[in-house]
């Protein structure tokens, strides 16, 4: 025979123990609740591996000297005067040209050196401010240039581009390679004509007078003020038999 005794404080602890857990889960859903973070992918890592810096630099022109040369051609010095006059808008105080010693074409370069300066006056740049230097060529064998140089600033990619310190398929993080961007950014700041632009926007230049006379004569008329494109009409193609 077996007696079935039950304790008074069954119930009520069972009672008490799902109230507890009743309150906890409320207080659970009233607490402030984290953000949700997801691993995202970096959407500028290149441009932070791969910055476009602007700071100092030179600007450089070999002119190559042939040993019997009497004198440069034409387009050489055209292209020697072009040089002084961007010097000049760049606001180069002076330029450097740099004479090679020790080299087979050694007399013809220093007879060339003349002729470079009258290309540099006729630029705009006095005798005065062309700097004249030489430097050891390469060995007696060697026709070395004479190079043209000033300061101006420039823009570029601080580092070359083609390395590949990791393997490119390592990473499983969804992430573009060290390489990724490199030559677009090297690429950007060689075409930037003006690195400066890339440091603040230029002021706005003097607006065409003559066009906005034109404009605001056929606004107050109450005519259309856009210009005509002159573009043909659209119309059906004559391939496969459309008329």
């Amino acid at each position: 025979m077996t007696s079935d005794i039950r304790s008074p404080l069954g119930t009520a602890g069972l009672a008490l123990g799902l109230g507890l857990t009743a309150v906890v889960l409320g207080l659970g859903g009233c607490a402030p609740r984290e953000p949700t973070q997801t691993g995202s992918i970096d959407t500028d890592g290149f441009r932070t591996r791969h910055p476009i810096v602007v700071e100092e630099g030179e600007e450089t022109l070999d002119v190559p000297v042939g040993v019997h040369v009497a004198r440069l051609p034409a387009a050489m010095l055209a292209a020697v005067e072009s040089f002084g006059r961007d010097a000049r808008q760049n606001g180069a105080s002076g330029v450097t040209m740099m004479v090679p010693n020790g080299s087979v074409n050694e007399v013809a370069a220093h007879r060339t050196a003349r002729e470079l300066v009258a290309a540099l006056g006729r630029a705009g740049i006095a005798s005065h401010a062309v700097t004249r230097r030489t430097y050891e060529a390469l060995g007696p064998d060697d026709a070395a240039p004479i190079r043209l140089t000033y300061p101006r600033i420039v823009a570029r990619v601080p580092h070359e581009c083609g390395r590949w310190p990791d393997q490119a398929t390592s990473d499983w993080g969804n992430r573009d390679y060290w390489n990724f961007g490199c030559a677009t950014q090297a690429n950007i700041a060689a075409m930037t004509a003006n690195p400066t632009d890339l440091v603040a926007p230029r002021t706005l230049g003097v607006g065409d007078g003559t066009r906005q006379a034109v404009v605001m004569q056929a606004y107050r008329a109450g005519k259309p003020t856009k210009t005509e494109s002159g573009l043909p009409s659209p119309g059906l193609s004559s391939v496969g038999g459309g008329q």
